[in-house]
């Protein structure tokens, strides 16, 4: 099952599953997601790789969306924030991590295809986006369009660095 169809369906579904519980709940999400997170571990057969990519891109994850905040781009309710000294959402955080557990699986169609990757991301990262200030997790900054352009512009290098990131976790890996 580690590389079959039904496997990258669970992996996708997970996913999507943690995306509407943040979208919808933000903070009161934050136990179940990290519970999900904590699961997917179990489920993984590359445990290490993800371990290794989802704590980076919650970082990266982190940084980008805090640049966007500052920016302006981004909103968020702060009178509820649990962690203050936080520059996000810790919901947004962790949404990037259980990003990063799909990048060995269920999308591994952009796997050393870093055009398509780019492509990928400056056309859906927007809409989720998009969605999520459609349902109140965020506020956008300026207008549909523009914010748009935007998060296209950011996602069009996050989304293949990703895969970069994964190919030289996978290499290190290998070499030890």
């Amino acid at each position: 099952m580690k590389n079959s169809a039904v496997f990258k369906v669970i992996n996708f579904a997970w996913f999507q599953g943690i995306w509407w519980l943040v979208i919808l709940f933000q903070n009161q999400a934050v136990i179940p997601v990290l519970a999900l997170i904590v699961l997917w571990f179990f489920l993984s057969p590359k445990r290490l790789e993800d371990a290794k990519l989802m704590g980076t891109i919650f970082l990266l994850g982190t940084f980008v969306d805090a640049a966007l905040t500052q920016s302006g781009l981004f909103i968020f309710d702060e009178s509820e924030a649990l962690i203050t000294f936080w520059p996000i959402p810790i919901w947004l955080s962790l949404l990037w991590a259980a990003f990063a557990g799909t990048i060995y699986h269920s999308m591994m169609v952009f796997k050393g295809r870093l055009i398509l990757a780019s492509i990928g991301g400056a056309v859906f990262a927007p809409l989720s986006y998009i969605a999520g200030a459609k349902f109140g997790a965020v506020e956008l900054g300026v207008d549909l369009l523009l914010a748009y352009i935007f998060i296209a512009l950011v996602w069009s290098v996050v989304f293949p660095l990703c895969f970069y990131l994964s190919n030289r976790f996978e290499a290190t890996q290998v070499e030890t």
